[in-house]
């Protein structure tokens, strides 16, 4: 898979809330891991809860920590004492007067081209209804079938899921259906999963 869809990072087993993916691959991106490090952010934001709150803050409407609580998943103190101290830390976050909070930049992909696959051996129309779960995070989502089996997955209905499909044998595999290219659905998904794997190619070690 790595060498053949030209990717740089693979790792096994992500998991971005809908299922886990077999396998998840990216690029890395050279300009937006050298702008990160001209901002001064010094380690991968492979936490969903950072993603929770840099999607929700804006930076022309400050919010309250109040506010902030109200629309995301996270209580006030979790906020104070977890999340708000390391986006001002990394300089992403700006405190202002009387409890308010402002974006000041949202940081660029380390990682892009997110690829994700989903393997069975035979069941592919289970593989298939997990891999599209995976289009929330992912531009190409693939399932992967034993080659025998592969004759039998409904090409049309991966069309029209724009997935893709692979056959596998045991010396190898084969991209036989290539994926179509779709927006994520879910953008606070794909950048999570870009920190994650930015931080499994060697991106600056951090702290959870």
């Amino acid at each position: 898979m790595q060498d053949s869809m030209g990717l740089d990072v693979v790792v096994e087993e992500f998991s971005a809330g809908y299922g886990i993916a077999d396998l998840v691959g990216g690029v890395e991106s050279k300009s937006g891991q050298k702008k990160r490090r001209w901002m001064g952010i010094a380690e991968p934001l492979d936490d969903w809860k950072l993603w929770e709150v840099l999607q929700t803050l804006g930076t022309r409407r400050p919010k309250t920590v109040a506010d902030l609580a109200e629309q995301v998943p996270l209580s006030v103190s979790t906020l104070r004492s977890k999340v708000l101290p390391r986006l001002v830390k990394a300089g992403l976050v700006e405190r202002l007067p009387n409890d308010r909070m402002r974006l000041k930049a949202s940081p660029p992909l380390p990682v892009r081209r997110i690829v994700a696959v989903e393997a069975k051996q035979h069941r592919w129309l289970d593989a298939v209804r997990q891999a599209y779960r995976y289009t929330c995070f992912a531009e190409r989502t693939y399932v992967a079938i034993w080659n025998g089996a592969a004759a039998n997955v409904d090409r049309n209905l991966l069309a029209k899921l724009r997935l893709g499909l692979i056959g596998v044998e045991p010396d190898g595999a084969q991209v036989l259906m290539c994926a179509q290219v779709v927006k994520p659905r879910r953008p606070k998904m794909h950048r999570y999963c870009s920190e994650a794997l930015y931080r499994s190619s060697g991106g600056v070690p951090g702290t959870q």
